[in-house]
């Protein structure tokens, strides 16, 4: 009888906590309290150095398995990125295995090379079947091919006519496989193009609609104008260990990586792993493998999107401290902002800044940065509250061009491996309304009900501490592309598997591709639900939220704040601590 009592007293508890948490969502934040934060932020540089990056490329492009591919053609290495497995139950090891990206011109193919940084294991070299993201070399080169095409070379020579980087990235030149780079053009009256340039033989193609397909040229642009100042590419050193102390409390442990040494093809933005709350675990890892948008009456796109390519965003250098490549810790007082905030696409930081703030939830350690996928800038952002509380935010934004002054839908998706104490937890359906939770005892995918907050208690399987993951009001509707907003999924883990194999994302490369029930830029992932038990299992989340920009006006929003990132073009889900 007393168990039962204690179990309702639980549910009663967790409702009040969602009533109470249905008051604040959505939420306006005010500008930070100037008072000082006692709080510390202690960071450690982990795993691979740049010089052990940069040699691994060398060694893996002057291999003989590589150069029987690529000797005696036109090619490029196009990207450099960690293939990961977990060991759970024990603290993350740094990866050591990785894949290197070529293009060979000379014979429009990707060759893709698998090794590890000892070289221990066999190289491995294979051709594979799509178009990989340009990176800032290829689009450089032809850029500079397009100022000497005598339609173009005055114009850009006088500024009048400026480049930036499109959507689509790349095209196929029809009835061939030949690789074109797009290269977006833009003039001082705002109109503007996009042409597609050959590196294999030089050519610049133009269109008679003024774009190939999925883009769009029209004489009127929106977004906020292009700062010019490129991005990174994939593969970069970046990865530490994070401690947050209040006075000799530790509160939050983490391994923190950024964007552009994530996991996956497109990689997966900001990521966290290995976090701990006062001592005990709360997530295995946190991150956003999926993004993409589609435009009503397919006016551009649809896109899937890539989140290694980071862009410069304004972090405060005075008195701040840079304890690893990609990181700045900003001093006491001090926020970083991006375009969302000021409108301004310049900066003078690539990677992720972490600051604190008091922002009316109490003190919260922000983590946050800013990657560029052609015109988009998407806005990464993770909170951690001194309370336990954790606040992952993305922000959409776009620079000058055609296609964002039509009405499109953006859509991220979190992939949270909650380890609540330990790997094998519990998962409850709570909703207010509803007397008692409900348990979720198979793999299951189902959407938001705002008028009954639905949301998700995952719990220890041999405790009672919990972790409630809590839609906001901002993270926006679910459509017919955006598939669904919760996927609950039994965790997968294959040695030396794929990303597909591991249920990291579902295995799409591509850049653009019209939605399909089994493919396309649409998230496909609902075919992990096979009906397997999560009861006292290891469990993986996935959680969507979706923005609609309806027009060039909302871009940059009036209601935002200066200081932090909040507003109507802001999503993302509350995290947090029950009985902890």
């Amino acid at each position: 009888m007393l168990k039962k009592l204690n179990h309702v007293f639980f549910g009663l508890s967790l409702l009040l906590c969602l009533t109470a948490h249905s008051v604040i969502a959505g939420e306006k934040t005010e500008k930070v309290s100037k008072r000082q934060l006692p709080s510390s932020i202690k960071v450690q540089p982990w795993g691979a150095s740049q010089a052990e990056i940069d040699a691994a490329k060398t060694r893996v492009e002057r291999s003989m398995e590589v150069q029987s591919f690529l000797k005696g053609t036109k090619y490029r290495l196009i990207s450099f990125n960690f293939l990961e497995n977990e060991t759970k139950g024990s603290a993350a090891q740094p990866p050591t295995r990785f894949r290197v990206v070529f293009y060979d011109y000379t014979n429009d193919r990707t060759i893709v090379a698998e090794n590890d940084l000892t070289a221990k294991d066999a190289l491995k070299v294979r051709e594979e079947f799509y178009q990989p993201v340009p990176n800032d070399e290829e689009f450089e080169e032809a850029a500079s091919l397009l100022n000497k095409d005598a339609r173009f070379t005055a114009s850009l020579a006088s500024k009048n006519l400026k480049s930036f980087r499109p959507m689509p990235p790349t095209t196929v030149l029809d009835g061939t496989n030949e690789r074109l780079i797009n290269v977006g053009l833009i003039a001082d009256s705002m109109s503007n193009e996009v042409v597609s340039v050959s590196l294999k033989t030089g050519k610049v193609i133009r269109y008679d609609s003024g774009a190939p397909e999925t883009a769009k040229a029209a004489p009127e642009a929106c977004g906020n104008p292009d700062s010019g100042q490129g991005a990174t590419t994939g593969g970069l050193a970046g990865q530490y260990q994070v401690t947050i102390q209040q006075n000799q409390t530790t509160l939050w442990e983490m391994l923190v990586i950024r964007p552009s040494a994530s996991t996956g093809t497109l990689a997966s933005g900001v990521e966290i792993r290995d976090v701990k709350y006062k001592g005990k675990s709360v997530l295995k890892r946190g991150h956003v493998p999926v993004l993409n948008v589609e435009y009503v009456a397919n006016a551009c796109g649809p896109y899937r999107d890539w989140q290694y390519a980071e862009g410069f965003f304004n972090a405060p250098e005075e008195n701040s401290v840079n304890p690893a490549p990609g990181i700045r810790v900003l001093a006491p007082g001090k926020v970083a902002t991006t375009v969302i905030e000021t409108g301004n696409d310049t900066g003078n930081f690539q990677g992720v800044a972490i600051y604190q703030q008091n922002v009316g939830f109490g003190n919260e350690t922000v983590m946050v940065s800013e990657v560029n996928a052609g015109w988009y800038r998407y806005i990464m952002e993770w909170r951690f509250a001194d309370d336990g509380t954790i606040r992952p935010r993305f922000g959409f934004g776009g620079i000058n061009n055609a296609c964002v002054c039509n009405v499109h839908n953006h859509h991220a998706y979190w992939r949270l491996d909650f380890d609540v104490v330990n790997p094998a937890n519990k998962v409850f359906q709570v909703e207010r309304g509803r007397r008692f939770m409900q348990p979720i005892t198979t793999e299951i995918n189902r959407n938001k009900n705002i008028s009954t907050r639905r949301s998700l208690m995952i719990q220890n399987a041999t405790g009672d501490e919990a972790y409630m993951l809590v839609p906001n009001l901002s993270d926006g509707v679910v459509d017919a592309f955006g598939r669904n907003d919760f996927w609950v999924l039994r965790y997968k883990n294959v040695p030396n598997g794929s990303e597909l194999q591991n249920e990291f994302n579902d295995g799409y490369t591509g850049i653009g591709g019209a939605c399909t029930p089994t493919s396309g830029s649409c998230i496909n992932i609902t075919k992990f639900v096979d009906g397997e038990s999560v009861v006292n299992q290891d469990v993986v989340v996935w959680y969507g939220a979706h923005f609609i920009h309806n027009d060039g006006s909302n871009l940059l929003d009036p209601n935002r704040s200066g200081q932090v990132l909040t507003g109507t073009h802001v999503v993302g889900p509350d995290i947090r601590p029950v009985r902890w």
